[in-house]
């Protein structure tokens, strides 16, 4: 079985990580939980100082969360946070609710160590919930990211649609994060249990189904965030 560790990374990357894959899974988590603002400027130096690392691998990460489309690079201001953006964000999960029923179609056909890892995860979630943790949190946010992508694992681990699966989760994450209401935690949480136990009993059509009324739940919770931070814009139905 798969250590809990290795489902923790960003990029779904094998524990311990590389100094790069660490100071880009800092950044990343950061930006994900809104601590690093839309359109910040992204210090290098500071940066480099804070977690004790050399620029080299500072500026590795950096091209690599580009490459994710959660910072840019701007002509005289250097590296800033990227915008917020409605188009991006249906885009984002358009894609997920196509490729994501893949992985969970392949994880019902062999669910063994997916569905323990799904399982683990989901517990930790509910546990975290029951502490009081926000879920604009660490620790929220790894347990969350860690059930996802141990059924992103079901679609091949290291291959391309699992990479695309996490960068698209990541992505999403930024504003479904921030959109999460205590209902919208409960709801959440009955629909990833519901996800887990049609994987456990391998069943794919179920686990699609389960996995599409979660998407589109999120998708509606994160619709009515991006109302209050007057984003406009974009398309209502995932289906467009």
């Amino acid at each position: 079985m798969s250590t809990r560790n290795e489902l923790r990374g960003g990029s779904g990357t094998a524990s311990p990580p590389t100094v790069t894959e660490f100071v880009t899974e800092q950044i990343r988590d950061r930006i994900v939980l809104g601590q690093l603002k839309p359109d910040q400027r992204l210090s290098v130096y500071s940066l480099a100082e804070e977690l004790g690392v050399s620029r080299v691998p500072l500026r590795e990460a950096v091209r690599q969360l580009e490459a994710e489309s959660l910072v840019v690079n701007v002509p005289r201001r250097g590296t800033v946070i990227s915008a917020l953006s409605g188009n991006d964000i249906h885009d984002a999960f358009v894609m997920l609710n196509r490729i994501e029923n893949l992985a969970a179609e392949r994880a019902a056909l062999n669910p063994g160590d997916v569905a323990q890892d799904m399982r683990y995860w989901l517990d930790r979630m509910a546990e975290l919930v029951d502490q009081g943790v926000p879920a604009a949190s660490p620790d929220m946010l790894h347990a969350h990211r860690a059930f996802h992508f141990a059924l992103f694992r079901a679609a091949g681990k290291e291959g391309l649609l699992f990479r695309h699966l996490c960068m698209l989760w990541n992505t999403a994450e930024r504003y479904v994060i921030n959109s999460r209401t205590d209902k919208r935690l409960h709801a959440a949480h009955c629909e990833h249990t519901t996800l887990t136990e049609k994987i456990e009993a391998g069943d794919g059509a179920g686990a699609i189904e389960a996995l599409e009324t979660h998407l589109n739940a999120a998708w509606e919770a994160t619709k009515v965030y991006l109302s209050s931070q007057d984003i406009e814009g974009y398309p209502e139905d995932l289906d467009r």
